[in-house]
Parts: structure tokens; sequence; C-alpha cells
């Protein structure tokens, strides 16, 4: 029976996300003077040694990773880094990274009363769109104001930034970095607490091509004790990084990108860089396309079904003649057809590029919603997990299972699953319902007309056992064959609850072994399962050696001549692959679970 209809939706593996997102430029900004307190236990010995004063007023100060009272003390598991270099974790700023001073010396300007300030001096001045300030007041929030001092002795002024109490506040650059009370050696371990928080400085428009020479920092108000760390610039340049725009065309091995700059940048042309690894590239980093003219380009030789992050640099005409690499930016390549052999044992589920929110309509008309029936469950109820299975109970419900497209084009391939029902909470067997119906398909245009291959309904229920289904794809050739499972309760509402499951979907060669040719495949069973510690095999006759596998193929247990008895003590919880080999040649393979 040939249906025709269209199967228009997306896989869901044609999702792709790029940044749009202004890129930026950061530097730290060493302070070379100002600091005038040492809040940070480091190296060995008492806190009272390694520090100066405390943050909060009450005893406790901040404690280094590297802090041990003696050196027989366990190694801190918290703490801020020994190197002094914090990593903001606020997602507005991917890769702002902040410079603390030397962890032995004053490496906080420290104001506890109204009206006291302090002049930070930055090593090397550098002119800059934004200051990102690190900061946290102890036991109380505070406000403070900062004068910005350019090397040409103007200034630009930020009346009032309100700094959060180094517990519970948000726009953290990191927290749970641990605290020490200096009076008796006390550690306090947190993974949230402390805190030390970024506060943003716009510079003015006129000011951004100024070096930043000193920041004045005065404490006007609030209950806590303000604290100051580091400072870091989105520094200003004359060769802007791009900003990337939404990715254009995809296919299954190529991805449009492109993006814009600012109209007082002069690109004479642009670099690109992309890995499937979202490691952001360096200066050092050789770029994957260089010499781009124009704001798009095209990706391609890319393989299937694949995540690949990218980033984009300028190369200017100006002084500043090449940018730094633009914020990063991601797509996923479209799912490609696969060209047998190919398993899918639903570990994970339901496999790549399978689509599981495809809902209602009728094989002839295709899905009409987004809702999904089929999920994961333990084949015919055994465990929890490994199989697809649909419930037919509720009237009206109707699911799809898409799979993965299939490169046909060499001929000789078949298609098998097992599959079976129980009913919806055991494992007994269930009758299907008076208009209840499943459907096996396949198609041969990767959607647009469909064959059914085989139906199950009330005259052809499936039966609480594990059964194989095979189907030689002699006249199915396409190089863009897809297959489909599709359900339906119908519209009657009848009493059986049950589910229907499918597992170990194979597409394979067709070409017959020996030991099927004669009729005589082996086959065996585990038990219990699941299991504890010890598996059982039900004959090892004609058995000659059986190997233990995780669900990413990773090689276990080899156990040649194997006895009944199997000690899987050693293996944690979860699903395993018990494949065994018969001396004939002949192989089967059996999952287990252990609990």
């Amino acid at each position: 029976m040939k249906i025709n209809r269209l199967f228009g939706a997306l896989s869901t593996c044609a999702l792709f996300l790029a940044s749009n997102a202004a890129a930026q430029n950061f530097q730290t900004m060493p302070v070379q003077s100002g600091y005038t307190a040492d809040v940070i236990a480091n190296g060995i010995g008492s806190s009272m040694t390694s520090t100066t004063t405390d943050v909060d007023g009450v005893s406790f100060a901040f404690v280094a990773r590297d802090f041990q009272l003696t050196s027989s003390s366990a190694p801190l598991t918290y703490g801020i880094p020994a190197n002094g270099t914090i990593n903001s974790v606020a997602a507005s700023t991917p890769g702002l990274s902040f410079q603390l001073a030397d962890l032995s010396a004053n490496n906080s300007l420290r104001l506890s009363l109204s009206g006291e300030s302090g002049t930070l001096v930055f090593g090397t001045p550098k002119a800059a769109f934004k200051l990102y300030m690190l900061s946290t007041s102890g036991s109380g929030p505070s406000s403070v104001s900062a004068t910005v001092t350019f090397t040409d002795n103007t200034t630009q002024v930020f009346p009032s930034l309100s700094l959060s109490d180094w517990y519970y506040g948000s726009n953290f650059a990191i927290q749970g970095i641990g605290r020490i009370n200096r009076t008796n050696d006390v550690l306090e371990a947190s993974s949230s607490d402390p805190r030390l928080y970024q506060a943003v400085l716009n510079i003015d428009a006129g000011n951004v091509t100024k070096p930043i020479q000193s920041i004045t920092i005065a404490k006007i108000g609030g209950t806590g004790i303000s604290n100051i760390f580091a400072f870091s610039a989105d520094a200003f340049t004359d060769c802007s990084a791009p900003t990337l725009q939404p990715v254009g065309t995809l296919s299954s091995n190529s991805a449009q990108v492109s993006w814009t700059i600012p109209p007082t940048t002069t690109a004479a042309s642009y670099d690109l860089y992309y890995s499937t690894t979202n490691t952001p590239p360096t200066s050092a980093t050789s770029p994957n396309m260089t010499g781009i003219t124009g704001t798009s380009t095209t990706i391609g030789g890319l393989a299937s079904s694949t995540t690949y992050y990218y980033w984009v640099r300028t190369n200017c005409t100006t002084a500043t003649s090449q940018s730094g690499w633009s914020i990063g930016g991601s797509f996923t390549t479209l799912c490609g057809a696969m060209v047998p052999a190919y398993t899918n044992t639903f570990s994970p589920f339901p496999g790549n590029c399978w689509a599981t929110n495809l809902s209602g309509g009728t094989p002839a008309t295709g899905p009409t919603g987004t809702s999904t029936y089929w999920v994961e469950d333990g084949f015919l109820n055994v465990t929890g997990s490994g199989s697809a299975r649909i419930n037919l109970y509720t009237t009206n419900s109707i699911g799809w299972l898409k799979t993965v497209p299939f490169d046909l084009s060499a001929g000789g391939y078949r298609v098998k699953f097992d599959y079976g029902a129980t009913t919806y909470s055991g494992t007994a067997a269930s009758p299907m319902g008076s208009d209840d119906i499943i459907q096996f398909m396949v198609s041969n245009d990767g959607g647009s007309t469909w064959n059914v291959l085989q139906t199950w309904d009330v005259n052809n229920a499936a039966s609480n056992t594990s059964t194989t289904y095979s189907y030689d794809l002699t006249t199915n050739t396409s190089a863009n064959t897809v297959f489909a499972f599709y359900g339906s309760d119908g519209t009657v509402n009848d009493a059986p609850d049950y589910n229907f499951y499918v597992d170990n979907f194979i597409v394979e060669s067709a070409q017959l072994g020996t030991s099927e040719v004669n009729g005589n495949k082996k086959t065996v069973s585990v038990h219990p399962n699941p299991f504890k510690d010890m598996l059982y095999i039900s004959d090892t006759r004609d058995l000659k050696t059986v190997t233990v596998t995780d669900v990413s193929g990773r090689l276990l247990k080899t156990i040649e001549n194997p006895t009944k008895e199997i000690n899987l003590s050693t293996l944690n919880a979860g699903l395993y692959f018990v494949n065994i080999q018969f001396k004939d040649g002949s192989k089967t393979t059996v999952k287990a679970i252990k609990q």
C-alpha cells in the first residue's frame, strides 16, 4: 500500500545556535600600587601570619587553595585560585578574567568608613570601552564612587556603585571560595559562598581612546566593608572583532555563517576558526579559513549531525592590524544518510537523529503535532531503560517514531528489530483494543511517500516475549530511505492498557551467515535480569567466548570457554551487553542490567 504525505517538519538535529552578542576584547589591568590590606590567607602557617586584617570586620578572611595550617594538613578543595586568576562565570562576559595582586602581599583596597578612599594606579595604562571591577562587601552591602583618571589627567566619575554582601548576592564572578576565622584558623567551606562580584563601568564615547592611568574609589555608604580586588578592561581597538549573526543554510556537511563589524572598522579580510570542541582560539591559533572577503562564507566538508563551534576575526588596514577573535557561535549539521551496517540499541535514547516529537494525523496525512508518545523504557517492562515503547490506553493518542535516513543504494540490505507487548505496569500479555494499530513503514524518498511493511492490530497482537521482525529490502535501494513506527489508540475507549516495545533496530546486509543457512542459529538466555553480582548463562555447551561491554562499546570483560556462572561483581550498576560467540562462529548479544 503506498501512502502520499509530506514530511515537512525539520529534524531536531537541524537545530542551531549562534551568538549575536558584540565581541569583546577583554584584557586584565594589573595594579601597580594602591592596595591597603592583605585579606587572603595563603601558604603554610596560621592565617594571622599571612593576612593583615579581615574582609568583614569580624575576623573572617578569604582563603586560597594552597593554604595549609601545617605542612601535613589536607589540601583544600576550595578557595581562591593560588595563581590569583579569577575566570568570571558571569554569562554576559564569556572570556572575562581578573588578575589579583600577590596573595602574599596587600591585595585589597579595603574601605571600612564612609568618606575613606584610595587610588589604584595601573602598571600599563589602557584605553577601554568598559572597565570591570572585581569587589565584594563584608558583613553587609556598601556603595562606593569611582573616579577614572586618564593619562591626559581628564576624569570620568561614576557617582554610585553598589557592592553586594559577600554572601548570597547576584552577578558574581566566582563563588564558593570559602573563608577562615583569623582568631582560631577555623575554616568554613561552602559550594556557593563567599562570593566576588563584577561591576561594569561604561566609559564615555569621548574617552574610549584615552589610556586609563588610575581609578580612585571612595566609600559613600552602607554597613559593609568595601573590598576592591582587581580591574579588567574591554580594551579599545580600531580593529573590532566581528559580531556573529544567526547561521544561514545548513546541510549535512556544510553551514553558511555571517557576521557584521562596526562602521568604524576598516576590514581588509577575515579569518575563521572552527572545531568540534568549544575551546576558544588564541592569537596563536591557526585559522581553518583565511583571507575571506565579504561578511559571509560557507564552511564545507563537515560531518553530519555534528555540533561545531566557530569564531571569526578581522584583518584591518589600520594601526591595530588584527582584531581578537569574536565571541563564539555554534551550529549542528543536519542528519546525513547512514550507510549500513547500523544498530540502534536505544541507549542512549532515542538514538542520534531519530525523532520522537511527532504526533497526530495518520500514515496518509503525516503527523500534525509535536507531542511525544514514544519514550524510553525497559524492554517488555523488565528494566527501566534500553528500548522504545508507546503506551496505548487513552483514545486518540497517536505517536510517531522516525529513524535516521539511510543510504541503501548499494542494495542487498535487510531491516530487523525485536518487538513485544505487555500490560502497562507488568510483564503479562495484553490484547490490543478494537481499533488500535501499530504500523512499521518505509519511505524511499526521505518521507514524502510511505509503504507499510507490517501491521499489528486486534487480530495480530504482539506477544509478551521478544520476537524478531526481519524484512529483506530487495526493492529499497534509495540513498534517502527512512523508516517509521506509527501507533494509534483509535477512537474507541477499549479496556486494554498496554505497552508496545521496539529494541535492537538493525539495518544490515541481507547475506545470510552459514548458521542461518543451515537453520542452526544458536540462542541462549541469561538470568536473573536484572542481576546483582552473578549472571548465569542457560546453556554453555557450544559457547566459545563471552565478552561484556558497556553502552559506549568499551570492552570490560572477556571469558574464554565460559561456565554457566559469570562473576560481574566489579561492575557498577547500569546497562551492559553480554556478547556470546559460539564455536560455529555465530554470535548473539543479550542486554543485562546490574542493580
